[in-house]
């Protein structure tokens, strides 16, 4: 099953980053991909075709209002509460995938991206 703009997602942005592939590693950046919206999460935990990362929280830097420039510093105090950990894995279409089915919105992997659709 291939990302298909349109149909996986609402956004090229979310397409292009959805096919990006990347060998994850422990504390680093990964977005999650929704419809058209994406939030920033930490890499905690890698092993095999399982990782477990959690959001981040994104506080907005700029002053732009409600527009698609936006800015944001990222912080993450979950690396020792596994309580808020989130569970992916690496699914036969190359991506992970939240949970353990392809149907689980794409973690993609090296980017640290949040970024809110104000259109809807």
């Amino acid at each position: 099953m291939a990302n298909i703009l349109g149909k996986t997602t609402g956004s090229l942005v979310n397409y292009v980053v959805g096919n990006y592939i990347s060998i994850p590693q422990v504390g680093m950046g990964a977005t999650l991909l929704l419809w058209s919206d994406r939030h920033a999460y930490t890499i905690h935990k890698v092993e095999d075709k399982k990782l477990w990362a959690s959001a981040d929280i994104a506080k907005r830097i700029d002053m732009n209002g409600m527009t698609e420039s936006q800015d944001y510093d990222y912080y993450n105090f979950n690396q020792e509460d596994e309580s808020k950990w989130e569970l992916f894995t690496l699914r036969k279409d190359g991506r992970w995938h939240k949970g353990n089915t392809l149907q689980g919105n794409i973690l993609s992997i090296g980017t640290r991206q949040e970024y809110y659709d104000f259109s809807f």
